[in-house]
């Protein structure tokens, strides 16, 4: 009897490791995306962000042309709490004052670019401009303002991750009054010089 022969043809193709989809995200990538994200969840547990109390609210300056407009500072008080020092980066905020159909409200940025000290407490200004609500003795000048404040968290690890973009905290503040202080008059027209000579 014979001996049967069986051959066997092996693609080397086939035995290669398969490439990934065009298009797709490398393992690697995906990991140090993944890591960068723990990282940045477990700094954002651990964070302590400024405080920041809304104190009030002043108008400083009311314009004379129309529409009249009033010019506020708003007086906060920003607290770091922690042993490092914080930098400050930029606010987000907006102010409403009035209620329902009679209210002003008023959004904008404005940029710290400061560091607060650790331990310490800081006052701050931010301006606003609105419709001019003190036109009668009854209107309603009630605010609220509410806004973030985004900054950089203390250790060089933080500062790693907020300049790849990684993460860049952000803190919210709130903070109400029922009136709008006021240390300015409205300005009065300029008097026409007058010729002295009969």
């Amino acid at each position: 009897m014979r001996g049967g022969h069986c051959s066997i043809q092996v693609d080397s193709e086939a035995m290669r490791s398969p490439k990934p989809p065009t298009g797709s995200i490398p393992t690697g990538r995906i990991l140090r995306g993944v890591v960068g994200l723990g990282i940045a969840l477990l700094l954002a547990a651990c964070d302590t962000p400024p405080q920041v109390e809304v104190r009030q609210i002043t108008c400083t300056a009311i314009g004379t042309s129309e529409p009249q407009f009033a010019q506020l500072e708003l007086d906060l008080l920003l607290e770091n709490t922690t042993d490092e020092p914080i930098q400050l980066q930029t606010f987000e905020y907006t102010v409403e004052v009035g209620q329902s159909s009679d209210r002003s409200r008023w959004q904008g940025s404005w940029q710290a670019l400061r560091t607060l000290p650790a331990r310490t407490a800081v006052p701050m200004t931010l301006p606003a401009v609105i419709p001019n609500p003190f036109l009668g003795a009854t209107s309603d000048t009630r605010w609220r303002m509410f806004g973030t404040i985004s900054y950089k968290a203390p250790g060089r690890l933080a500062q790693i991750l907020f300049d790849t973009g990684f993460r860049l905290p952000k803190h919210d503040f709130q903070g109400r009054g029922e009136s709008i202080a006021i240390s300015t008059q409205p300005d009065e027209p300029a008097e026409a010089n007058q010729d002295p000579s009969p």
